[in-house]
């Protein structure tokens, strides 16, 4: 759960130009504790996920909702693991499955114009 919120407040945080040592200091914190935030490392609380929201200009939902978006494959494999090598491996395989993917479409379409054809 907190690796999803972690990425959804990074991304917020350098969309509004904040440091991390800023966002460090407004939670009364390390920005070492505060980047393991970050990362999905520590648990965050709602108050945590609410002084954020307030900091930033934004809904707490528009942090939290991400919970309930379809995660990429490196998402869900980052909450479970921190080896940068094993995520690496896990965003090539999601390639190959858009990839794969993109193919079959392709070759259902072919498929049926060639039907229509004849």
């Amino acid at each position: 759960m907190s690796c999803a919120i972690g990425i959804r407040i990074k991304e917020l945080r350098i969309n509004h130009r904040i440091s991390q040592e800023q966002m460090a200091e407004l939670l009364d914190t390390t920005r070492q504790r505060y980047a393991r935030l970050e990362n999905g490392k520590v648990d965050i609380s709602y108050a945590i996920i609410k002084k954020i929201a307030d900091y930033l200009g934004v809904s707490t939902s528009e942090i939290t909702n991400v919970e309930g978006e379809d995660k990429e494959l490196v998402t869900y494999f980052t909450e479970k693991n921190s080896g940068e090598d094993i995520v690496v491996s896990v965003a090539k395989i999601q390639e190959i499955l858009h990839v794969f993917h993109a193919h079959e479409r392709l070759y259902h379409q072919m498929k049926r114009r060639n039907e229509y054809r004849a």
